[in-house]
């Protein structure tokens, strides 16, 4: 069957206070596994969101071009896809080899390293790493089954050997569109398992800067609201709680022009209602809080970038007062 429809270190009481916001199960596995500093930890972190994000662009990739061509080749002979019976150049053609190849070897063989170091202990092991390790094993038995119908498969059609030429040529059109769904599933559930645990990742400050100094290259391709959807999984109050913690982020490192930015974008954020979920009054509390912190944190950048010149700018100062009244509105 072709075819299927797609479907450092820290103290004690720092230690204790985080394992109040995320799983103290996940806490607990990566304090026993990880001996790091914060930046060596959160760049790790960040590698492992990073490649994920990347290899799933990837399987999406390979995935849709299987998926076009094999109805490209029901529509030309008019037969249902789950009847097709291809000859090995074009059951062979149905995959790059090349992609398979990038997929494995240049993302998910390292993600699947990192995982091990971060969600994997001597006790307990996370979903995710799971899922990740169990990706690489399909995608390493696909990648085999497409060499021996490239490599093997022609070999015994020039020697019109039927009964291994059958047997192989069976067994792909089986095991192609099999293991391309699960597959598939695999990412399904890898992400979702990875979504929950990105509020974790917060206090990592590589991580929280990269993400955003990468939120016009993959992860504007992640999801369709890009580094917005991120910040929603990762804030109680979303995008605007987001861009306000990287500007304290860089403002903390000195980036000056950086964290301005940042803090422009929280603003903006600070306008629209999300529509997604009610606000409470705790919220209202505390996006009040964020925009003074933000009009606080702009005045001391002015007097650092030019100590003999105006405290800050009217118009920037204006729209963080128009923002504090409609936060105070709600």
């Amino acid at each position: 069957m072709i075819g299927f429809d797609s479907g450092g270190g820290r103290s004690y009481h720092d230690t204790v206070s985080r394992e109040r916001r995320v799983s103290v199960s996940f806490k607990s596995l990566m304090l026993q596994r990880f001996s790091l500093g914060e930046q060596e930890l959160g760049h790790t972190i960040w590698m492992i969101v990073q490649l994920f994000y990347r290899s799933r662009l990837v399987s999406n990739g390979v995935f849709e071009t299987y998926e076009q061509k094999v109805l490209d080749y029901s529509r030309k002979v008019g037969i249902h896809r789950n009847d097709l019976r291809l000859k090995p150049a074009e059951l062979g053609g149905l995959l790059d080899f090349k992609n398979l190849e990038r997929l494995r070897d240049g993302y998910i063989w390292e993600l699947k390293e990192l995982s091990h170091l971060v969600f994997r202990g001597q006790d307990s092991t996370d979903l995710f790493d799971r899922y990740v390790s169990d990706i690489f094993h399909e995608i390493s038995i696909l990648k085999e089954e497409h060499y021996n119908v490239k490599t093997y498969a022609p070999l015994y059609e020039r020697d019109k050997d039927e009964v291994e030429l059958k047997y192989i040529l069976d067994e792909a059109h089986t095991l192609f569109p099999q293991k391309l769904r699960h597959i598939k599933h695999l990412f399904g559930r890898a992400l979702s398992r990875l979504e929950s645990k990105l509020p974790s990742f917060t206090n990592y400050r590589p991580f929280v800067r990269s993400l955003y100094l990468q939120r016009s290259e993959f992860v504007a391709e992640a999801y369709p609201d890009g580094i917005r959807q991120f910040y929603r999984f990762m804030y109680r109050l979303g995008p605007v709680e987001g861009f306000f913690q990287v500007g304290m982020n860089f403002f903390a490192s000195g980036f000056l022009d950086e964290a301005l930015e940042a803090f422009r974008l929280a603003e903006v954020e600070s306008s629209p209602d999300e529509p997604e979920r009610d606000k409470t009054l705790e919220d209202a509390t505390r996006l009040r809080e964020i925009l003074r912190e933000i009009q606080t944190k702009r005045c001391r950048i002015a007097e650092l970038k030019d100590p003999s010149g105006p405290p800050f700018d009217a118009a920037a100062e204006q729209m963080t007062q128009k923002a504090l009244g409609k936060a105070g509105e709600r």
